[in-house]
């Protein structure tokens, strides 16, 4: 499975107005509407705003340029992150000389803060009890689909309905129950039900592939390590019953990206454990 599944590209082509005439337009992302980027023009001079639509999840939204005798007058050049719900200036264009301009951007958004400092002290308890051991079905840079951005993301085979345990502290900021939907194919990539949980240090941590109706927590509580957070399932891009489990980082383009973390088990702090191998719970 993605990352990021929420794909975003828009474009968009402006000519020159006539004096005093301003225009607004707005383009949201085609799958599920929840970033926008809205320009207001008005005569030779452009401003670009940002707008986040989740609740609490934050994400990273960046934006590429083609300008014609345009000039960047205020602002930065991104990305730019975005909280939940909100509405954030990002710049302004403004001719660079006398004579016609037009410009035409794209702009792209991942799940999370591209600033979040990950805490490589912290230790991961695993995702599932004390008293019950899985095997890695695929583990850091797995064929399947654990490469690229996604290189440090961990699946762990389990029956569908396992408990799923909060691996670390946080707050609930987005969460998807409703899809029985799964499959092989990249089509069930939108399909995976999820529980994703804020950490302290601005990371994300993501439990995917659960049970339709399966999560326990609400959008915005606030989670310990080891609590119930939902039952595992085998939905979304999915080969066989599985959690699949990350924590990532806002990343320019489409991808958020995983970061390494280390599990507390049994036989001691495990990174990128051997597929196969199975890992004993500590609390």
């Amino acid at each position: 499975m993605k990352t990021i599944w929420l794909i975003v590209f828009a474009t968009l082509v402006a000519w020159a107005l006539p004096a005093n005439q301003a225009t607004a337009d707005v383009t949201c992302d085609e799958d599920f509407g929840m970033v926008c980027i809205e320009t207001v023009t008005n005569d030779a001079q452009i401003t670009f705003i940002a707008e986040n639509r989740h609740a609490l999840l934050p994400v990273t939204v960046d934006v590429e340029m083609n300008l014609q005798n345009l000039r960047l007058a205020g602002g930065g050049s991104g990305p730019f992150v975005l909280q939940g719900r909100e509405k954030v200036q990002l710049f302004t264009l403004t001719t660079a000389s006398q004579g016609g301009w037009s410009y035409r951007y794209t702009f792209s958004w991942s799940r999370g803060d591209i600033t979040a400092r990950h805490d490589d002290s912290y230790r991961y308890r695993l995702p599932y009890g004390s008293d019950q051991s899985f095997p890695v079905g695929q583990s850091c840079n797995g064929r399947f689909s654990h490469i690229g951005p996604q290189k440090y993301a961990m699946d762990f085979d389990m029956p569908v309905g396992t408990p799923i345990l909060a691996t670390r502290e946080g707050r609930v900021v987005a969460v998807k129950e409703d899809s029985n939907r799964g499959g092989p194919s990249r089509s069930y990539e939108n399909d995976g039900n999820y529980v994703i949980v804020a950490h302290g240090d601005r990371t994300l941590a993501q439990y995917f592939h659960l049970r339709q109706n399966g999560i326990a927590v609400q959008l915005g509580d606030t989670v310990r390590r080891g609590q119930l957070l939902g039952y595992s399932g085998n939905t979304g891009r999915s080969t066989g019953p599985h959690l699949h489990f990350e924590v990532i980082k806002g990343a320019r383009g489409v991808e958020s990206e995983t970061v390494p973390v280390r599990f507390a088990t049994s036989a001691g702090p495990v990174q990128c454990p051997r597929q196969g191998s199975a890992l004993k719970a500590v609390p």
